[in-house]
């Protein structure tokens, strides 16, 4: 990443912005769901969508010109996205509280509009480069997206005329969750244990977006037998991770690593819990624990990792802190652990206080990444 030329680094504006949106839609949510009973579809995406959806959305036009080393086109376009995927959240989030599935459409039908432009503007960015395997897998994990937003929009459409849904809406969920944030984390958590963990495994990286594919497929094609196979493809990237953690180096962080032991193991219990037909919990492994963890976990590296690069440009790498003393890993691990008891407490049903605990959580997020902004270097004591 040293050697990345700085014309292929985007602004930092761009990430950024949706960032800052995601982390105010998840204050938002929590709120919400502390101080009422949201209905279950409307919170759902809510966190889905309005705060995982955008931050990954944001990150992908970092991740991917930064990887593969080519200019990031079309910048302006991202505010374009930012704005349609604002909208169709409040749109898509109101229409599910008001049982109002026109405004659910519409809300759909604006976010779909938003990822077109994205991959238009990755595919442009990345025509004419040979980009690495991480790079590659997350732009075309945009086409699962694509996938999973037409579907959605088809269902809203079928449930507006009061018919029934069947196993469609099961298989909106499968290509969301598994295809498209499955795939994604692949490659993001490859790509980030090779920069902050100094093990390189990236050549794995379309074997196992093949795998998390064909899981995908068969789990929602094939009934809960496919879940067995969801199974096998989160036991093999967590194979993987433990492979990297037997070799890392023990001077190093520890705590981007448990994010992604953590993440990994909630990819592994929502396919257990599939697999067993208990979908509500399933389906809080994977957004919570699997999802949630790792974006949660990733954003305290990458956030300061773009402001970093900022101002080392201007600044001079000498004058600035560096990525380990941006990020306090106490209160790394403090994030984790609230995280991880929201989540505990939501699976037996307790929402407003594991929005309680979700919201320190948040809190404890926010001031680490203030940290990249505000923490300078430290002056060397005068004797």
């Amino acid at each position: 990443m040293k050697n990345t030329p700085a014309g292929s680094i985007p602004p930092p504006q761009i990430p950024l912005a949706f960032v800052g949106v995601a982390l105010s839609t998840l204050a938002t949510t929590l709120v919400w769901a502390t101080v009422a009973m949201p209905a279950p579809l409307a919170l759902l995406h809510a966190i889905v969508v309005g705060v995982f959806l955008t931050t990954a959305m944001g990150l992908l036009y970092q991740f991917v010109p930064v990887v593969a080393m080519a200019p990031l086109r079309l910048p302006y376009a991202a505010y374009i996205h930012l704005a349609l995927a604002l909208a169709g959240t409040l749109c898509m989030v109101g229409g599910f509280e008001r049982a109002d599935f026109v405004l659910v459409r519409l809300g759909g039908s604006l976010h779909l509009c938003g990822v077109v432009l994205e991959l238009i503007v990755l595919g442009t960015t990345l025509r004419g480069h040979r980009p690495p395997a991480p790079a590659a897998v997350g732009a075309l994990s945009l086409l699962w997206l694509l996938a999973t937003m037409g579907l959605g929009i088809w269902l809203a459409d079928r449930l507006l005329h009061g018919r029934a849904i069947a196993g469609t809406a099961l298989i909106h969920a499968l290509f969301g969750l598994a295809g498209f944030f499955g795939t994604l984390i692949s490659a993001l958590t490859l790509r980030l244990l090779r920069m902050f963990e100094r093990v390189d495994v990236e050549s794995r990286t379309p074997v196992l977006a093949m795998a998390v594919t064909l899981a995908t497929l068969l789990a929602a094609f094939i009934g809960h037998l496919g879940g067995y196979v969801l199974i096998a493809a989160a036991l093999a990237v967590s194979l993987n991770i433990a492979a990297i953690a037997r070799v890392r180096n023990p001077a190093y962080q520890r705590e981007t690593l448990l994010y992604v032991i953590v993440s990994s193991a909630g990819a592994i219990a929502a396919a257990v819990a599939y697999t067993a037909g208990k979908m509500e919990a399933a389906v809080i492994f994977a957004v919570w624990f699997y999802i949630g963890t790792a974006a949660v976990g990733y954003l305290q590296r990458i956030v300061p990792f773009i402001w970093w690069i900022r101002r080392s440009r201007a600044e001079g790498t000498r004058n600035i802190p560096t990525l380990g003393e941006m990020n306090d890993s106490r209160l790394g691990y403090t994030i984790l652990v609230f995280w991880m008891l929201a989540g505990v407490i939501r699976l037996f049903d307790n929402q407003p206080l594991a929005s309680s605990f979700g919201t320190v959580s948040w809190i404890g997020l926010v001031v680490q990444l203030a940290r990249a902004f505000l923490v300078r270097k430290p002056t060397p004591s005068r004797m």
